[in-house]
């Protein structure tokens, strides 16, 4: 089955050595040396020992603020990523040729995109580390809302018998709501933090059907790690 945006190759990922494509390095270091640039010292990366140096199945799981989320993840994360983007940021077929070499693939948000979940569970099941944000979209306040079920369903899936357990990376992201408001279009130069925690492989269960459940473990290993102000449906639970 093969994606339904234009210009999207049929051949996905582009490779599948754990080397990044010459594309993502070149995009990667791009917003690495912008950001860093701009943010500096305010910019704070903790528990980066916390990430595994081996391959994968992993999930590395983040709450999201702002459009700066993806490019932080992108840019400065040691280890190569996969991710899911909405289909709308493939207009074109260029677009469309730059974001798979960036390891990321389109996904239709509000339908049940079955070549999009195939993708993300060959990635896993291929020993891919892929980036999700388990609330599926921004939260309008700082405060996390309640994770969607697709990180479960995701967890479930690949962890398929004979498949190696799927462990998860919880990293929570804290000041890029105000760094990058809704609707502006310049950044603010203000403290960003992105702060990792230990792996941990969550409580599936064989046979489990409550995706809901399997993601908010995984959301509240996130919110513990955030301030408490920002831990919003997770505050009791973190």
């Amino acid at each position: 089955m093969k994606s339904s945006v234009p210009g999207f190759p049929r051949r996905f990922p582009v490779r599948s050595d754990d080397r990044r494509p010459w594309r993502y390095r070149l995009v990667a270091g791009f917003w690495r040396l912008v950001l860093g640039g701009y943010y500096g010292r305010r910019l704070r990366w903790e528990g980066l020992e916390n990430v595994p140096t081996g391959p994968g199945p992993l999930i590395v799981a983040c709450n999201h603020l702002s459009n700066l989320d993806p490019l932080l993840m992108g840019g400065f994360f040691p280890r190569t990523l996969f991710a899911m983007a909405k289909k709308e940021l493939f207009p074109n077929r260029l677009m469309a040729w730059i974001w798979a070499g960036c390891n990321t693939f389109p996904v239709d948000r509000g339908t049940a995109d079955r070549w999009a979940l195939r993708t993300a569970i060959d990635v896993l099941r291929g020993g891919g580390r892929l980036l999700f944000f388990v609330e599926g979209t921004r939260a309008t306040s700082p405060g996390m809302k309640r994770a969607e079920p697709g990180a479960g369903f995701l967890l479930r899936r690949a962890g398929a018998p004979g498949a190696p357990p799927v462990a998860v990376l919880p990293v929570a992201i804290s000041g890029t709501e105000r760094a990058l408001v809704k609707g502006r279009l310049l950044p603010r130069r203000v403290s960003l933090r992105l702060r990792v925690g230990p792996p941990f492989t969550p409580e599936v269960g064989e046979g489990a059907r409550d995706d809901q459940a399997v993601a908010d473990q995984v959301a509240a290993r996130i919110a513990a790690l955030l301030p408490p102000e920002y831990r919003g449906h997770y505050a009791a639970t973190a």
